[in-house]
């Protein structure tokens, strides 16, 4: 039986140092919901690959896209999470990621049943969605089904 290795995660100051950014500036991301770091009992934060990864993709649509904050975190808004999942319309109608678009899934208050007890992180629309070439994809995966007049799944 072959052991899983260990994910190897990096403390906020080292992160930080990494991109050249502030401790503040990693929280903002987080504050903003473009984020979601680990935390330990001690609520010390921790970054993973994906997450490094993530804040690559950050950085790329700040310093080459020139987004903000609020246009990224708009970005991720628009990703239909309800047909990744996929949730079915009782889940859609009291969700307010189907019903708002103003932050990503993972950030709403009123999460469907299919939502309400999952730990975001392990969601596969948050680790789907950790590389901006990710996030092309899926937005033209689900677009493209809608400008071509195909019906997306509803259960």
């Amino acid at each position: 039986m072959k052991k899983e290795p260990e994910e190897i995660l990096y403390p906020i100051g080292i992160v930080a140092k990494m991109f050249g950014l502030s401790v503040a500036t990693l929280r903002a991301y987080e504050q903003e919901g473009l984020i979601i770091p680990q935390k330990s009992k001690g609520h010390h934060r921790f970054y993973s690959e994906h997450d490094i990864q993530r804040i690559t993709c950050i950085r790329k649509m700040i310093d080459e896209k020139g987004l903000n904050l609020a246009g990224i975190r708009m970005i991720l808004s628009a990703i239909p999470c309800w047909e990744i999942k996929p949730c079915t319309i009782a889940d859609r109608e009291s969700c307010d990621a189907y019903s708002c678009a103003d932050v990503p899934c993972w950030m709403v208050e009123n999460k469907g049943e299919i939502c309400a007890l999952q730990d975001c992180r392990e969601c596969s629309v948050y680790k789907e969605s950790y590389k901006c070439s990710n996030i092309k994809s899926i937005l033209n995966r689900f677009w493209r089904k809608e400008l071509n007049g195909e019906k997306t799944q509803q259960t």
